[in-house]
């Protein structure tokens, strides 16, 4: 199939599954939507696979070649759906923010959303397609992405274990790696598997597993305070206890706490950054996911305050992190302080919206479980992105790669043999996205109605989802008026990779272009840049 029948049966699915979630979702979208299937896309995409490249040296080369893989990628078939699912997300959280928009006072007739098929698949590799300038953080940036490229690396290297069946770790945090080598009794330290040494390390690990049954190594990593899982096929997930508590789950819940119109949130009229202006967002989320729905809250104007326990230069993982910094101001708090814990308090009563994505349960010792945020603000829209189901493994931890592995998509995009990870990392960008879509429904019900309630999804439903929608796009369907495709490309947009924005803390840096346009709110880059080191959320 040439590349302009793929992007418009592209196109045409996400068509398919903006109707569906349209429908699942009960929304009456007002917009029409226009997706754009341009194969001129194909060569502005494809031309930087070497050039704006921050790493140096042999390093570049590396990155150079994850970059041609994963655009080349967006221009061929997928066996499991993902550029469909991203533009059909983004073109109705564009439509719910336009209702937030209208509720507060803008006319939005005759305005259009537009989404571009390839630039919705450039979504899901944005962690390889950022570019910046500071020496500084080039260095950081190095050094974390160096840190976790060896053979405990889940996403990259997958071990037969003693019954024949194959596991993957994920241990991306240095104090997770530690754990795991402990519990293995591996025969040197977590710092001495390095990138140097993958080649001997694989063949070493791969002795090891095999000494194991795999559901033993799945439940040793969890004890140990790592995570591992086996992988398992569609049909051998959805029969584990995790696995059926995933299919009962809707793929966003609400659960509603207050509706009354004394709760509603007290915003001006000023609309100057776009529908959420003056929307404050207290972000507690962390590496790819979570910072992808708050990032897009912030597209929308929100001001959006990232907790921190150090400045974005010094972050462990600054290599997966930095695309989630867009649009943000960060505070740096140490919750360990009496005084910093005080401060985060009293950020809890000034917020509308919290994001939370860190492991179920982890701020509690701190007394700021949800239960206890909602005693210090009631009126607060909470939403949390887990990994697992909101009742089964709700507490442990997880990583998107470990959510392709054990919900059998790695295997639908390969084999139970040779199970092969999706491009990028959808996982983590999908289920953001879907939160950031929940998380707008749940401000627009607040507006409407003075509703108040938590909005959770996880990484694992999102997967659950890429199956459904894949099993819906192998069906005939047809499709409303409420979408449309063009193949004509839009004057000034979609023809740039990457958006560059001065920030106040890494110096300049190129964020891959966003995948909608919408016509009344055009100017939403302008919101992109970010500080560090704030003490509120201006």
């Amino acid at each position: 199939m040439n590349t302009k029948k793929i992007l418009n049966k592209k196109a045409y699915d996400a068509q398919v599954i903006y109707d569906y979630l349209v429908n699942l979702l009960n929304l009456e979208p007002k917009l029409p939507v226009i997706f754009i299937a341009d194969t001129n896309t194909e060569k502005e995409l494809k031309r930087n696979y070497l050039t704006e490249n921050p790493f140096p040296h042999i390093i570049a080369l590396v990155l150079a070649k994850l970059r041609k893989a994963a655009v080349d990628k967006l221009f061929l078939e997928e066996k499991v759906l993902q550029t469909p699912v991203i533009a059909a997300v983004l073109s109705l959280c564009a439509n719910v923010a336009s209702e937030i928009g209208e509720l507060r006072g803008d006319n939005l007739s005759n305005e259009k959303i537009y989404s571009d098929i390839s630039y919705a698949g450039l979504q899901a590799i944005r962690l390889y397609m950022a570019n910046y300038d500071d020496k500084e953080f080039k260095k950081s940036r190095l050094a974390s992405a160096i840190r976790v490229d060896n053979a405990i690396n889940g996403s990259f290297y997958k071990y037969k274990t003693k019954d024949n069946k194959y596991v993957s770790f994920h241990v991306y945090y240095q104090d997770q790696q530690q754990k795991l080598v402990k519990a293995l009794n591996l025969n040197k330290p977590s710092d001495k598997f390095t990138l140097k040494s993958i080649l001997f390390d694989v063949r070493y690990l791969s002795g090891v597993t095999k000494n194991y049954n795999a559901q033993d190594l799945e439940d040793l990593s969890f004890k140990c305070g790592a995570c591992a899982c086996v992988i398992r096929s569609r049909k051998q997930f959805e029969a584990t206890e995790v696995g059926k508590a995933l299919t009962e789950m809707p793929l966003i819940r609400f659960k509603e706490f207050d509706k009354n119109p004394n709760c509603k949130m007290n915003l001006s009229k000023d609309l100057s950054k776009g529908p959420l202006t003056g929307i404050k967002v207290l972000d507690l989320t962390h590496i790819i996911a979570g910072p992808a729905c708050s990032r897009i809250l912030a597209e929308y104007g929100a001001d959006v305050l990232l907790v921190r326990r150090g400045k974005f230069i010094e972050q462990e993982q600054a290599m997966l992190e930095l695309d989630g910094w867009a649009g943000k101001n960060s505070i740096q708090l140490d919750l360990n302080k009496k005084e910093d814990l005080a401060r985060m308090k009293e950020l809890i009563k000034e917020a509308h919206i919290i994001t939370y994505s860190y492991q179920d349960g982890c701020f509690d010792k701190f007394g700021l479980s949800i239960e206890e945020i909602r005693k210090i603000n009631p009126m607060v829209i909470y939403s949390h992105l887990m990994c697992f189901s909101d009742t089964v493994w709700r507490d442990r931890p997880g990583w998107a790669p470990l959510a392709e592995d054990i919900t059998g998509l790695s295997v639908r995009n390969g084999s139970l043999e040779k199970p092969i990870n999706l491009n990028g990392v959808p996982l983590d960008y999908i289920p953001g996205f879907i939160l950031a879509l929940g998380t707008l429904i749940a401000i627009r019900d607040n507006l409407k109605e003075g509703r108040v309630c938590q909005v959770t999804t996880s990484l694992t439903r999102g997967a659950m989802f890429l199956h459904e929608a894949t099993d819906l796009c192998q069906k005939e369907n047809k499709v409303s008026d409420r979408t449309q495709i063009s193949e004509t490309p839009i004057d000034g947009r979609f023809n740039k990779s990457r958006i560059y924005v001065e920030t106040k803390a890494v110096g300049r840096v190129g964020f891959p272009a966003p995948a909608t346009y919408h016509t009344k709110y055009s100017n939403l880059e302008a919101n992109m840049s970010f500080s560090d080191g704030n003490h509120g959320f201006f």
